[in-house]
């Protein structure tokens, strides 16, 4: 399995640099695989660069690509993260046309960019019905699939569309159908119901995708995580952690983890 990490651009550190550089050269320092570019016009690591698809030109992506080329370091996913701003204004999805064509242009954006999954999640936003959202669905994956992009729903964020949990967002994937649609994990335990090993068997051959937090061994049953993992899944531990000063430990740790049980 590879390791990875959610990232964003940022203010340039040189110069006639990119704003994407920073977090390149960080990841490249602590031999991490790859990174999760994260989609939003006013990221959580400040609001002097967010990136954005629309504003990212056919050049941009050009350089970008060249760039994880010269610090080995690929754009392993991508994030859709700003429909958390965009649902605090259309709650409803009668509202969405608009978000639906920047989530097409995302998805060119991890084509382009060479990353095999994107996050996706429509924030807070309600769905009216079961039916509609499959609708929804179904058409993105169909685009999806078409760029050669799998997309992967934040099971801890679907219960916000009020139509179930987990559960029901397995059941989704397997109606949607598509192998360019499914379950992006990621743990709330001990904030949630599950543990991460119970959620991993609940997904199965469904996840896409795997983001963690920082190690909790006190928390977590890492070998019966890692059990789960190998039936299902080993592609990259993408992790989600703001302060980039803790990550080189959580790192440190994860690689003993996958030693001992991998």
């Amino acid at each position: 399995m590879k390791t990875g990490l959610r990232v964003s651009f940022s203010k340039p550190e040189k110069p006639g640099e990119h704003p994407f550089e920073p977090a390149l050269r960080f990841a490249s320092k602590l031999g991490l695989d790859g990174v999760e570019l994260c989609l939003d016009p006013i990221p959580p690591y400040g609001p002097e660069h967010g990136a954005w698809s629309e504003g990212i030109g056919k050049e941009e992506r050009k350089r970008i690509r060249e760039l994880c080329g010269s610090y080995g370091v690929e754009v392993a996913t991508l994030c859709s993260e700003w429909p958390w701003g965009y649902s605090q204004y259309c709650k409803d999805f009668k509202h969405w046309a608009r978000g639906l064509e920047i989530l097409a242009e995302d998805m060119k954006l991890a084509a382009d960019l060479g990353g095999k999954v994107l996050l996706v999640h429509f924030g807070a936003s309600r769905a009216s019905s079961w039916e509609e959202m499959k609708g929804v669905l179904r058409g993105l994956a169909r685009e999806a699939e078409s760029l050669g992009v799998v997309l992967g729903y934040e099971g801890g964020i679907w219960k916000n569309l009020g139509l179930g949990g987990l559960g029901e967002l397995c059941r989704m994937v397997d109606e949607v159908g598509s192998p360019s649609f499914g379950v992006y994990e990621h743990c709330y335990w001990p904030r949630g119901e599950m543990r991460p090993h119970e959620e991993i068997e609940l997904v199965g051959k469904r996840i896409v995708g795997l983001h963690s937090g920082r190690i909790d061994p006190r928390n977590v049953d890492y070998a019966a995580m890692f059990g789960a993992l190998k039936k299902y899944y080993d592609r990259y531990w993408i992790f989600e952690i703001d302060e980039m000063e803790e990550v080189e430990e959580n790192l440190k740790l994860l690689k003993e983890l996958m030693l001992r049980y991998r």
